[in-house]
């Protein structure tokens, strides 16, 4: 058996009470440790919120509010009084670019304490990232602006209907410019696409309890949920690979790749199923930097690999091709694993794996059988 252990417009009063709640959310792709806090202000703030959550042991700071008021009356060319603030709640950001890094966009990873805040002018809300000062600013879709108003709308409201779901607790974490074939780029055993170009973004939503990943054409008019990609529960974050994170595809006589990679360690331990069946593994040691060292494990008969190879097909690995998901454990040098098949990447975090998209399961344990 093949086993890798890789590891939210009245005036406020003096003081608002609220209750003390944590969640974990990953935006853009990260994940956050929540805590609900008060805001505790006078009108001269330019503070003021309908509902807020508090935490006993914080608010949020005069400074932080009116750097982040000051940045929405600019970017939506409105008076900073006309900005409202609804909620805010106290994170721990994945890394610099508060778990919102633009394409390509190098961030270090590190953990960054700040905050989550809710804003609105009585007919459009935002969401803001910060640190703890706001000297670093983000606002959550930013880098989906490629994703038009419109083609959003469309989508929350496909989502809401199909997953019986509130549309206001929906939101973009991700998106990427695509270009699609005539199936949309739903990869189905058997099924022959239209080989046309269709431009158009890959998405990805977060609930408040699971995540989806759609493919959306550039107005909004066809909209296809990749079912073998969503479906992750609270505690991964989806993302996409970005372009510096690619690996080269191994070469064509091999079915499935496992990597297990990082560590405390650095060590590297590659496993390769090839067409003739064997199974083998390479190990290379991350400290000393040694040769890496391949061992058979076993040899596989033409039918078990023909079965694996059906399992994959059945399971729509090429739909889970540039994905990852990911936990904050990424964070701690624990491993990450990464699989190949099918000309198809995707990354993952074992330590939960009852919370990965049920098909990337189904080909995790198939392999562990083997």
């Amino acid at each position: 058996m093949v086993r890798l252990q890789s590891m939210r417009m009245k005036k406020p009063q003096k003081v608002l009470t609220i209750a003390l709640m944590s969640m974990m959310m990953f935006g853009g792709v990260s994940q956050t440790l929540s805590q609900t806090v008060a805001i505790a202000a006078t009108p001269s703030d330019g503070v003021t919120m309908a509902q807020a959550r508090r935490s006993p042991s914080s608010s949020l700071p005069r400074q932080v509010a009116r750097r982040i008021q000051r940045d929405a009356s600019r970017r939506f060319d409105l008076h900073p009084r006309d900005v409202q603030i609804l909620s805010a709640t106290r994170e721990t950001w994945p890394d610099a670019c508060l778990g919102l890094a633009a394409p390509n966009e190098r961030c270090m990873m590190a953990l960054v304490e700040g905050w989550r805040v809710t804003l609105t002018d009585g007919q459009q809300t935002w969401v803001y990232r910060t640190d703890l000062q706001a000297r670093q600013i983000k606002m959550e879709g930013e880098n989906s602006a490629e994703l038009p108003p419109q083609v959003v709308d469309r989508l929350f409201t496909t989502i809401a209907q199909q997953a019986n779901v509130p549309a206001n607790t929906l939101r973009v974490i991700e998106s990427e410019p695509k270009t699609f074939d005539g199936c949309m780029g739903i990869f189905n055993p058997g099924q022959a696409c239209t080989r046309i170009a269709i431009s158009g973004y890959r998405v990805i939503v977060m609930g408040d309890r699971q995540s989806w990943v759609y493919h959306v054409d550039q107005e909004g008019s066809r909209i296809v949920q990749n079912i073998t990609a969503s479906g992750s529960g609270v505690s991964i974050t989806p993302s996409f690979i970005p372009a510096e994170g690619q690996l080269p595809l191994p070469s064509t006589d091999v079915v499935f790749k496992m990597m297990v990679s990082g560590g405390l360690r650095g060590d590297t331990t590659e496993t390769f199923l090839t067409q003739d069946g064997v199974l083998s593994r390479t190990t290379t040691n991350g400290i000393n930097s040694s040769v890496p060292r391949t061992t058979v494990i076993k040899r596989l008969t033409p039918q078990q690999v023909q079965q694996f190879q059906q399992l994959l097909s059945q399971q729509k690995v090429p739909n889970l091709n540039g994905m990852r998901y990911l936990t904050s454990a990424a964070l701690a040098d624990y491993p990450t694993t990464t699989i190949q098949a099918m000309n198809s990447t995707v990354s993952y975090i074992d330590l939960e794996e009852s919370s990965l998209p049920q098909a990337l399961q189904t080909v995790i344990q198939a392999w562990e059988r083997l």
